[in-house]
């Protein structure tokens, strides 16, 4: 009898009448509501709890697959950067053989005797008037032989030789100085450089007739430069009836700023 009062029983008891109630709320069908009441709400956290796994799983994933495309779109830019690269070194390629092969036909065709060099070095603002050539005395230069581009036009002459290079000044620089002669005309004159912004033919009497556009070559006079070779053309015509010479502008015919291959005369 002592073992009713002891609390092992009533916990027992307690645990007995609990089961006991909720057997007969069951058989009653009371339990029914709690139980749809429960797997309601846990149903409801449950899609809640998955619906923000999923969103969490579906940022993650886009995360990646942002980081792949760029990393991709990174690979697809650097093929382009290379394939241009490949691409303008193929022009420049091809345009420097189109220039080797136009030279190369002038030197076949021309009676001048020439030394075809390739030019090495210049300066591509301007402010200096030299070049340098891959040729020297080793192969026939000496100084104050004219240069020449193709098809005859002068470029300027030889100021410095070494045994296997030489330096040339254009005639674009003040201290070249190149007896000329209108092609249209006949007037005569003597054309200067004007520090790298052009040429001007000075020296032409107020009875000669010059005007824009008219080719002006070298007349030969001097000595340094064969008769013939093409200098420019007239761009404009400075005169004064008060004055004793004329003056114009000519526009040089070479090139001078993107020279690649030229020919020294022997």
């Amino acid at each position: 009898m002592r073992f009713i009062y002891t609390k092992t029983f009533f916990r027992a008891f307690v645990l007995f009448v609990a089961v006991a109630g909720f057997i007969i709320l069951d058989a009653t069908g009371f339990l029914g509501f709690i139980k749809a009441g429960f797997n309601k709400t846990y149903g409801a956290a449950t899609y809640r709890t998955a619906s923000a796994a999923s969103g969490v799983r579906q940022i993650f994933a886009t995360i990646f697959t942002i980081k792949n495309l760029a990393k991709d779109n990174a690979s697809l830019n650097q093929k382009i950067n290379e394939l241009s690269f490949e691409n303008a070194r193929l022009q420049s390629a091809k345009v420097e053989n189109s220039a080797l092969r136009k030279a190369l036909n002038f030197q076949e065709d021309s009676e001048l005797d020439l030394i075809p060099a390739e030019v090495i070095m210049a300066d591509p603002t301007g402010f200096s008037q030299l070049i340098s050539i891959d040729k020297g005395a080793n192969d026939g230069v000496r100084e104050n032989a004219a240069v020449i581009a193709s098809p005859g036009l002068l470029v300027g002459k030889i100021t410095k030789v070494s045994g296997s290079n030489s330096e040339a000044t254009l005639i674009t620089d003040p201290k070249i100085l190149v007896n000329a002669v209108v092609a249209e005309s006949a007037a005569r004159g003597l054309v200067s450089g004007e520090h790298g912004l052009g040429l001007i033919f000075g020296l032409v009497t107020q009875n000669e007739v010059i005007k824009v556009q008219d080719r002006v070559v070298t007349s030969g006079l001097s000595g340094d430069f064969p008769q013939g070779l093409l200098i420019g053309e007239i761009s404009s015509v400075r005169s004064n009836s008060s004055q004793l010479f004329q003056e114009a502008f000519i526009s040089p015919a070479a090139d001078l700023k993107h020279l690649n291959f030229v020919f020294v005369i022997k």
